[in-house]
């Protein structure tokens, strides 16, 4: 966990030490600090807060992944700004959870984003992934053709649903859920779910109202 308030900190490490499912195994106040503490205990997991001084957020994100890229990322922060969202995105923020959402919320993040799961605050999508596929277009003559099923897939996945939210809506088993991600994925070029929602709404396939 790295963020340089005391506060923030104390409720996560409360909310971490209630479960049995997570384990804090360290804490830093800066991104100095952290990239240290991560040489040494090589998390599989970093709750990284966006506003620091010295060295910010996505500084130390990339910083990070780029020593160890197999690390996830969250970023946590009171930041509703969808510039820190892109920010820390860009970065290699695998998700983004608001520090007011409350302990089972930040508990549901981890634990989405250890399953590979892109965890982002539902109010805060329509502007940033509108921001992305502005400030990104496709050359014309960009086509993409995805099946019946891989599409309803998609627009799962631009609702936000989990993959076991998936599976059961669209009455598949979830090996199945995850194999027609995986193609989706490779049709758009992507390696993520942001990634495929945003390619897929600059392609058309998708429109902010499926969100």
């Amino acid at each position: 966990m790295v963020d340089d308030s005391v506060v923030p900190r104390a409720a996560a490490r409360a909310m971490l030490n209630s479960t049995t499912e997570l384990r804090l195994v360290g804490e830093a106040v800066s991104g100095a600090e952290a990239l240290k503490s991560i040489d040494a205990l090589k998390p599989d997991l970093v709750l990284m807060d966006v506003h620091m001084p010295d060295m910010d957020g996505p500084s130390t994100t990339r910083a990070l992944i780029a020593r160890h890229p197999e690390t996830k990322v969250i970023a946590w922060t009171v930041s509703e700004s969808s510039n820190d969202l892109l920010r820390m995105m860009q970065a290699g923020c695998i998700g983004y959870v608001l520090k007011d959402a409350g302990p089972t919320e930040l508990r549901r993040a981890l634990l989405a984003a250890l399953r590979s799961e892109n965890p982002l605050p539902r109010k805060m999508l329509p502007d940033v992934l509108r921001r992305v596929a502005e400030s990104t277009p496709l050359s014309t003559g960009t086509h993409v053709i995805l099946t019946s099923r891989e599409m309803q897939v998609l627009q799962a996945v631009a609702k936000g649903h989990t993959t076991k939210r998936m599976a059961k809506d669209l009455l598949l088993a979830a090996p199945s859920s995850e194999t027609h991600l995986h193609n989706i994925f490779k049709k758009l070029n992507v390696s993520n779910r942001g990634e495929a929602v945003s390619t897929a709404l600059k392609l058309g396939l998708i429109t902010l109202a499926d969100l």
